[in-house]
């Protein structure tokens, strides 16, 4: 009786073949084949499995585990969706209107919810649709933003460009006149300075020959006095210890010539050093032209190399996202505190996750060689990016070891074809979510 009711329904002209959508009626009204043979039209959901791709069996799951022929729900005032062969007739209701699950007599096992679940998720479309419009506005501000940006670092690359050959030239024309500066000091120098360093010279050696006689004579008077003071002491052990002391006292009491003539020396040379310090306190006003324009060449070089690093980072395609640069976004988890600084580094509290390494795709982008993990690889971080008209972190997990992964919304990632996709929902597949 179950066959041959099948039978009826699937050859009926006007009948629907349950499962296929309507798109795919009309190849069920033809002869079907399978495998390079023709199957009969009443072979079709007869739940015996025919064809290896299930496709002679669209409404039944007697070809469970292939995924070429799919059940397809109608879902009306809901969306449609298809689901897995060994899905239909298990029992559970995956479809809102349960067809899966609905007899051949048009009793059904399954409440139908589809009007509750359409509500659902129109509401739920018109929220999206509401976030994707605001994001899609902000995303154009700042692609304007952008362009302005670029086309005033070009031009300012192209300023500096231009003026760098004038001051490297005004640079190299001051050295010369330093070097030529230099030249003419130093001969005048040699003229003034040369007749006093030699006085200076003779006034020291004639000092140090001095000290040199003092000193010997110091030496001479001690050697005798320490003779003597040995032959009194065998000779007199007691009675001259007195006389001992006396000569100790005086030769104490004679003046410390040497030290004096040090200090006069040392005096004079401190004095020198003085002046000479005081000397090049006195700035050369060629010298400080000359370190002016050294520090103006290295200010624009130094801009030229930021403004072509910031060029490199976010091409064209990528300037929907340019409103992250020198922004840091913050995440709170229950043991740290994430900090993201986009085209700079990402932070797991004081542990640096990965410095910025650009964007592998549309809507994601990478921070890696970040500190190493004990025994294991250097940290590194993927960001995936969702649409959305405000800048937050999502989430923010560690789903293998030291490799982190965050989902961030920001309105560079929305797209005018998500547009369509929520006015108009395409089948929901089994793999997906709503």
């Amino acid at each position: 009786m179950k066959f041959t009711l099948l039978s009826v329904f699937a050859c009926s002209p006007a009948a629907v073949i349950r499962g296929v959508a309507p798109e795919v009626q009309s190849k069920y009204l033809q002869s079907l084949h399978c495998g390079g043979e023709e199957v009969a039209l009443s072979a079709i959901n007869d739940d015996y499995c025919d064809c290896d791709d299930g496709s002679d069996e669209p409404g039944t799951g007697a070809c469970s585990g292939q995924e070429a022929t799919l059940f397809h729900c109608p879902n009306v005032e809901s969306t449609p969706q298809v689901v897995y062969a060994s899905r239909v007739g298990d029992g559970i209701c995956d479809c809102c209107d349960g067809s899966d699950e609905a007899h051949l007599l048009g009793q059904r096992a399954c409440p139908n919810t589809c009007r509750e679940e359409g509500q659902r998720q129109s509401a739920e479309r018109e929220k999206k649709l509401e976030d994707l419009r605001a994001g899609l506005k902000v995303k154009l501000e700042t692609i304007s933003q952008a362009k302005q940006q670029k086309q005033e670092k070009e031009e300012q690359i192209q300023r500096i460009n231009g003026e760098l050959p004038g001051l490297e030239a005004q640079l190299t024309e001051l050295l010369k006149k330093k070097e030529e500066a230099d030249a003419v000091r130093l001969q005048a120098d040699c003229k003034t300075e040369l007749p006093r360093l030699r006085q200076k010279v003779k006034d020291l050696e004639e000092k140090l020959a001095s000290l040199e006689s003092q000193l010997a004579r110091v030496q001479g008077e001690t050697t005798s006095t320490t003779t003597k003071k040995v032959v009194s002491e065998y000779a007199k052990w007691m009675d001259g210890a007195d006389a001992m002391e006396d000569e100790k006292d005086e030769t104490d009491m004679e003046p410390d010539t040497t030290s004096q003539d040090t200090q006069e020396v040392d005096g004079g040379v401190a004095s020198n050093a003085v002046s000479s310090d005081r000397a090049d306190q006195e700035e050369d006003p060629l010298e400080k032209e000359l370190k002016e324009m050294e520090g103006v060449l290295k200010s624009n070089k130094d801009l030229r190399s930021r403004l072509t690093k910031e060029l490199e980072e976010l091409r064209e395609e990528h300037f929907g996202f340019a409103s992250l640069r020198d922004k840091c976004l913050e995440f709170k988890s229950s043991e740290y505190t994430y900090k993201l600084c986009f085209f700079k580094d990402a932070k797991q509290s004081f542990t640096r996750l990965g410095n910025w390494d650009g964007f592998t795709s549309p809507t994601e982008a990478v921070f890696k060689n970040g500190e190493m993990c004990f025994g294991g690889p250097a940290r590194s971080l993927k960001v995936s990016f969702q649409c959305g008209a405000t800048e937050e972190v999502v989430s923010l997990d560690e789903p293998s070891r030291c490799n982190y992964a965050a989902v961030v919304r920001h309105s560079g990632a929305c797209v005018e074809t998500m547009m369509e996709e929520l006015e108009s929902p395409r089948i929901r597949h089994p793999k997906e979510e709503l």
